[in-house]
């Protein structure tokens, strides 16, 4: 089985947005943002968005009996597997989380861990934020350039000059993963069995996919500061935080060079928006056959992963993935900038359906349901507060 060779990383090229307005019974649809557009017509580059380096804030673990723990209880240490390893091990026992849950992932934990971290971290950090929301959906903003198959959703609410973007599942997705069964179910399942055998486990109890420890960060790109939270797969017993921790992931040997160009062109840029946006730089790689038997390991860096993908035609890369980034959140606050307090509204990428737009829905009220407990609007507040008695604006606001 072939791996692929490391390359250099090259630079990208961003573009700029547009925009439309339509009206639609219901819902009223706000001005769109132009995914692709043609280069700059004087031939000059395209501005850098900057990415500030994440900064580890806060932490928690997650369970299924017991909640939220605020500690670091599901932090796991990475022990080498032997190899080869089964990852159908354990399967008929593995519990799954709800896959027809459209809302999957609260924001509520991500509040409630820097308000535990103590000395008023919560307040000055949320008084400094112009953003808050899940990894996984700013790693779908970083892709979106070059993503030609996979809907996203998501809904924000401006609350207190913070944008906060909840996570979403579209209804084609729920559907998708409900008729999932068999071998394609057994597949999904083969990602959490390499995490156990990353760390040690013995399948002496059932693996739940619901037990997970969470990092919180603050970071920024462009003008915007975002705190984000995501999960972490394991550390390395040495580094604290984030220069401890690890990604596991795991994806069929590969044989042929379109095999590879298919890993480097979609695979890696998943991985590396996954894995840039919290700070992760370390990617263990489990190489399986189809049976989900491992036979090799490799670790990836993730500021590397650019360079593998960077010899094929239209090549994905950051300095694009970041301007997208920058222009959506930009682009985005200038709509809730304008519409009532309180308005809630839908984010959509459709790429079979949308003309390389993504397009911004104001549902009738009551549409989409409140996602913030009162604990969060109360800590936004007191946040804004504080911003207000120091003079000081959010990044974008």
């Amino acid at each position: 089985a072939k791996s692929y060779r490391r390359l250099e990383p090259r630079k990208g090229v961003a573009a700029p947005m547009a925009a439309t307005r339509r009206v639609v019974s219901e819902q009223r649809w706000l001005t769109p943002l132009r995914v692709r557009l043609e280069p700059e017509a004087d031939g000059a580059a395209p501005r850098a968005s900057p990415y500030r380096e994440p900064v580890e804030l806060a932490h928690f673990s997650k369970t299924r009996k017991r909640g939220n723990e605020y500690d670091n209880s599901q932090l796991k240490r990475y022990l080498r597997p032997s190899l080869p390893c089964d990852l159908s091990e354990g399967y008929e026992t593995f519990r799954d989380r709800d896959r027809g849950d459209s809302h999957p992932a609260d924001v509520t934990p991500i509040f409630e861990s820097l308000r535990r971290a103590g000395r008023g971290l919560d307040e000055r950090e949320l008084a400094a934020a112009d953003v808050l929301t899940w990894r996984g959906n700013f790693a779908k903003v970083l892709a979106t350039p070059w993503n030609t198959r996979d809907t996203w959703h998501m809904e924000a609410e401006l609350v207190h000059g913070v944008t906060v973007l909840n996570v979403v599942e579209p209804e084609e997705n729920v559907r998708r993963e409900a008729k999932r069964q068999g071998h394609e179910a057994r597949m999904c399942y083969w990602g959490f069995s390499f995490e156990e055998q990353c760390t040690g486990g013995s399948y002496d109890q059932p693996i739940d996919c619901l037990n997970s420890f969470c990092t919180v960060v603050r970071t920024g790109v462009g003008r915007h500061r975002l705190i984000m939270g995501g999960e972490v797969d394991c550390w390395d017993g040495e580094r604290q935080g984030l220069a401890g921790y690890i990604e596991l992931k795991t994806t069929r040997v590969m044989d042929s060079a379109p095999q590879v160009a298919r890993f480097e062109r979609d695979k890696l840029l998943k991985w590396w928006a996954q894995s840039f946006s919290t700070g992760v730089r370390r990617i263990l790689v489990g190489f399986r056959d189809d049976s989900g038997a491992v036979l090799k390991l490799q670790t990836l860096e993730t500021l590397k992963l650019p360079g593998y993908a960077a010899r094929h035609p239209g090549a994905w890369d950051p300095k694009t993935a970041l301007h997208f980034a920058d222009r959506l959140l930009t682009w985005l606050r200038q709509h809730l900038d304008a519409l009532a307090p309180g308005t809630r509204v839908r984010l959509e990428y459709e790429p079979r359906r949308a003309n390389w737009e993504v397009r911004c829905a104001e549902p009738a009220a009551g549409t989409i349901r409140d996602f913030l407990p009162a604990e969060a609007r109360a800590a936004l507040a007191r946040a804004a507060a504080l911003r207000a008695a120091s003079g000081v604006g959010t990044p974008s606001g």
